[in-house]
């Protein structure tokens, strides 16, 4: 059996991979976590032959992971980095370690998954999206502050924003908002969207193609009736791209 794990800066999400088949996603916050923790929540069926990893946190749960590893009798865990060549998708980047590997383990899985042309979505503080062609050639990307920081950064960069939004009735229905409040969260939201659209119909320009849509993370949901491409939710996507990477090292 192998362990798929991915960590990020708050929640540890993880799965198994057995005859090349992968179990359902489980997810928790981390935060807490001793090497103990860790190897009671990941290790807690079949003996692990190997742990194969993807992380945009620090050196203590990467550490807390190898602790638990061992302890579990899995002497070794491999973490994934981000390189120019990996399971038949090419890195845009000049220098390929200056993108986030979770952002290329999810390009990995979003293209095997799509078997072409496709952009991937993060929402969270920051939001990503990633652009890929029918041949696996990564093409970039961009990167933007999520809804929530959009919003922040408003108040905190403006004399009276977050007073009148303090002042503000509840969310109406109507597209086009008549308060403060609504005007600041819709178009943050609005205009994410709006990225995610132009970059899908970029994609469909150069690739001469309809590119799949996946979106991995989604900031709580609310910018979604504002996307007009067709999308797929797929909350799993770096632990299929690490599936995916497990399934190259074999075929080699």
């Amino acid at each position: 059996m192998i362990l798929l794990v991915d960590i990020g800066n708050t929640r540890v999400k993880w799965a198994t991979q057995v005859d090349g088949r992968l179990s359902p996603q489980r997810a928790a916050g981390y935060a807490q976590w001793s090497a103990v923790d860790w190897q009671r929540e990941l290790f807690d069926g079949p003996p692990v032959e190997r742990v194969l990893a993807a992380t945009v946190a620090g050196g203590d749960s990467r550490r807390a992971l190898e602790v638990a590893a061992r302890q579990a009798g899995t002497p070794h865990v491999d973490f994934v980095a981000s390189t120019a060549v990996l399971a038949g998708v090419r890195n845009a980047y000049p220098d390929p370690g200056l993108l986030g590997v979770d952002r290329w383990v999810a390009l990995i899985g979003a293209f095997h998954r799509a078997h072409g042309a496709c952009c991937v979505v993060d929402v969270g503080t920051a939001a990503t999206l990633d652009a890929v062609d029918a041949s696996g050639q990564h093409l970039g990307g961009f990167i933007v502050p999520g809804p929530r920081l959009m919003v922040r950064s408003l108040h905190a960069g403006t004399s009276n924003l977050a007073a009148f939004t303090a002042a503000s009735p509840a969310g109406g229905t109507h597209l086009f908002a008549d308060n403060t409040r609504d005007a600041i969260e819709r178009g943050c939201r609005v205009a994410l969207a709006a990225l995610v659209d132009r970059t899908c119909e970029e994609l469909a320009r150069r690739t001469h193609s309809a590119p799949r849509v996946y979106l991995h993370r989604w900031g709580g949901g609310r910018m979604l009736p504002y996307v007009l491409a067709t999308y797929e939710r797929v909350p799993d996507l770096v632990l299929r791209g690490l599936a995916r990477i497990v399934d190259a090292s074999l075929e080699r």
